[in-house]
């Protein structure tokens, strides 16, 4: 399918102009730093007619998708970067599967691409909050609910060009910083909320073990959520570190020395964001059909109980923290076995799709690698000058850590959700990646902003 005729209704479509001068690294932070108090204000702001005290029991089922999404139910961000990623992941289908005829290596081909996208993401912004709308139950009134699913379309819709003016402006992807900035806020608020809940204990997990321990009590069960969440963080940054560094020389510069590092976790968290993103998806389009995943209604028709079997085996559901010293026993289930089973291959399945289209459609295969070594005159010590070397000895690699790297991701982060760590194993996954890379980008903003001769001296120039 050729795209060219979206290239008339893409001209009307605002768009975030890229910087024409050097935008200093303060400058970076600055923007970045406005989007991300943008986002948390958005996330306090409900829609006209939407009542907080009501929502709560109604969105019990959807704090998976809310990490995902970095979205918070009820409020105008409700579906937050879900249309966003969303559009992506089928346009990355169609486009891997040459079903969409976009060359993407061209100026023109990209913007093409990143239009049709905007406006996909359009669409389905529209679509997400007419099925969580429904799904819900946010409001009641056909006039009422289409004035609320317009009120939280815009609001994706506007995280979507907030997201481009951190691109080009600030530092990183909005995307990524809006997941980092959900899931940091429910770690903090689930260990150290110092409020107490309706039962008279309190709502965050170290306050309620130290009045416990005053009273007499000593409960370390109530520590393992904890306890899970910072061993998954220290292996995500053990993974992160780990990486093969191919030695290079260039063909100039006296035989300049240097290494070229793939990272173990070599397609980054994008194959998780994706396969999370498409499995979220399930229980929201699920909504259509008049069944809620975590509580199906009672009679349901048979195209009802084929979406809720289908639905309920494919996503986390009960599964969350299923390894946890209280539930484990629940492994011996058979109908358990089988859901988890199955919602592992699914997903770690998903992840390496997605990994290998990333791969591709962002030019880090073999192919692309070995072009850009060659291009800044490159190549392997003791081999000549050639493209095709190169790409030879890459091919010992990628392909293999491309696989191996999606699944490992793909497991670590359904392993964090089935030991019951706070913040979802997809959303620490997402959130230990991100600020790693957030961190390397600050280190290379605040380099390129120091004098030349400093540069020289810390050898980095």
């Amino acid at each position: 399918m050729n795209l060219e005729f979206l290239r008339p209704a893409i001209k009307y479509l605002p768009e975030v102009s890229l910087p024409k001068r050097h935008v200093p690294f303060k400058e970076k932070l600055i923007w970045t730093g406005a989007a991300l108090l943008l986002f948390f204000i958005m996330g306090t702001i409900y829609p006209v007619g939407v009542s907080p005290a009501t929502l709560a029991e109604k969105i019990a089922g959807f704090s998976q998708l809310q990490m995902i999404f970095a979205s918070k139910i009820g409020t105008i961000v409700s579906t937050g970067i879900g249309p966003i990623v969303t559009a992506s992941i089928i346009l990355q289908l169609l486009h891997g599967a040459e079903m969409i005829d976009i060359d993407t290596k061209t100026q023109e081909g990209k913007a093409l691409f990143q239009g049709t996208q905007k406006i996909l993401t359009i669409i389905i912004a529209f679509f997400e909050a007419a099925a969580l709308v429904i799904a819900t139950k946010m409001v009641a009134g056909q006039a009422l609910i289409a004035f609320t699913v317009v009120q939280i379309a815009l609001g994706s819709i506007v995280l979507m060009y907030v997201d481009e003016v951190v691109s080009k402006w600030g530092i990183g992807s909005g995307i990524s910083l809006f997941i980092a900035a959900g899931v940091s806020e429910t770690i903090l608020i689930q260990s150290i909320n110092p409020l107490r809940g309706p039962a008279g204990t309190f709502a965050g997990i170290i306050p309620n073990f130290l009045d416990q321990m005053i009273s007499g009590t000593m409960q370390l069960g109530l520590l393992y959520p904890i306890l899970a969440t910072i061993i998954v963080f220290v292996v995500v940054v053990y993974g992160e570190s780990m990486r093969i560094e191919l030695p290079l020389s260039h063909v100039g510069l006296g035989g300049y020395k240097g290494r070229y590092p793939l990272r173990f976790f070599y397609v980054s968290n994008i194959p998780v964001i994706l396969a999370a993103a498409l499995l979220a998806n399930v229980q929201m389009w699920a909504s259509f059909a008049g069944v809620d995943i975590y509580n199906p209604p009672q009679d349901m028709t048979i195209v009802q109980n084929i979406v809720y079997q289908v639905g309920s085996m494919v996503t986390l559901n009960e599964l969350h923290g299923i390894i946890s010293p209280g539930r484990v026993s629940r492994l011996l289930n058979i109908e358990v076995l089988l859901h988890l089973l199955i919602y592992l291959i699914a997903f770690t399945a998903l992840c390496v799709v997605f990994g290998k289209f990333w791969v591709q459609t962002t030019n880090i295969d073999s192919d692309g690698i070995a072009k850009q070594i060659q291009d800044i005159g490159m190549q392997i010590p003791r081999w000549r000058q050639d493209g095709r070397i190169v790409k030879k000895v890459l091919d010992k690699y990628i392909p293999q850590l491309t696989i191996i790297s999606s699944i490992a991701v793909g497991l670590l982060a359904a392993g964090a959700d089935l030991i019951g760590a706070i913040g979802s194993g997809t959303g620490i996954l997402l959130t230990v990646g991100i600020l790693y890379r957030f961190y390397e980008e600050i280190q290379r903003e605040q380099m390129s902003d120091m004098p030349q001769s400093f540069r020289r001296l810390m050898g980095k120039a």
